[in-house]
């Protein structure tokens, strides 16, 4: 028996199995049922909002993967948080097992019936979870990796929600946070936040209205002792300026399509990110972080 079909049998003891995702969320606070409410409203303009097919995007999130796609090839691999599934298709295409786990059930949803439409997609290397990240039906050393996308900063919890990633990885696992914000976006994007015209969403997140963002003093106050750093990543700085500016472009003048720009010119500016990022003082205007730990 292979270990995603040993997690199957143990979530079909723990959690309820609906048409082929399994439910578990005991106990939902009302942080989170906001949370819940505003994800099943926004995952189908995941790609679109945040605009995840430009080169800005696809460099970093290829970034992060790259150190999933060192794992061996039986490794499971879970994804909290995963939205569209955006990150976790190309896992799956590589032959490697995933958990897609995600608190909104609406988001979980669309991502099997993607996957179901991919007939070159197996089924049987993919587990489908509705859960909390801070409280999972799964056993200690469960997966060889987790990684989460612009969601370690959504948890009510994060101490709590890192001690049970820690627990379901196993040891010398990789856990990745990656895209999560920094300090200067959270407060350059609040000063907008009261233009109804310039808000990404008109849905309401209380992790994204409250959260201030993380500088690089934060990391070692969420990771322990016992963890590896094996990347500590700073991401965007013109390309912050680039995205947002476009955004808010295309809302102020309430365009059809958002604005695309050349490759050229975001391959400029994403090499001169690259070094601008690694001159003190300059770099503290980094728009997101990528945090890649062995959990020893």
């Amino acid at each position: 028996m292979s270990r995603i079909e040993e997690i199957i049998q143990e979530l079909k003891s723990k959690t309820q199995d609906q048409e082929g995702i399994f439910y578990y969320l005991p106990k939902v606070t009302d942080f989170q049922k906001k949370e819940i409410e505003f994800h099943n409203k926004i995952y189908q303009d995941e790609a679109e909002v945040h605009q995840l097919n430009t080169l800005r995007n696809k460099f970093y999130h290829n970034y992060f993967k790259k150190y999933l796609y060192q794992l061996p090839q039986d490794s499971v691999i879970l994804e909290i948080g995963s939205g569209s599934g955006y990150d976790l298709k190309p896992l799956i295409k590589k032959g490697y097992q995933v958990i897609a786990s995600d608190i909104s059930e609406e988001s979980v949803k669309s991502i099997k019936t993607a996957i179901n439409d991919q007939s070159s997609i197996s089924n049987n290397k993919i587990i489908y979870l509705v859960a909390d990240g801070q409280n999972l039906p799964l056993s200690e050393n469960s997966v060889t990796a987790t990684f989460m996308v612009a969601t370690f900063h959504h948890f009510e919890n994060q101490q709590k929600a890192l001690a049970e990633i820690k627990r379901v990885t196993q040891k010398d696992g990789l856990i990745i946070l990656a895209m999560e914000p920094s300090k200067f976006m959270m407060r350059f994007t609040k000063l907008f936040s009261q233009s109804k015209s310039l808000r990404i969403y008109h849905g309401h997140s209380e992790a994204d209205e409250t959260h201030q963002g993380y500088i690089k003093s934060d990391f070692p106050s969420v990771l322990s002792p016992q963890s590896s750093v094996l990347k500590l990543k700073r991401v965007w700085l013109l390309l912050g300026f680039l995205h947002y500016g476009l955004e808010a472009i295309y809302r102020i003048f309430k365009l059809k399509k958002r604005i695309k720009v050349p490759l050229i010119v975001e391959w400029t500016l994403l090499i001169i990110d690259e070094i601008l990022l690694k001159i003190p003082v300059i770099n503290q205007l980094n728009w997101h972080w990528i945090v890649v730990v062995k959990d020893d």
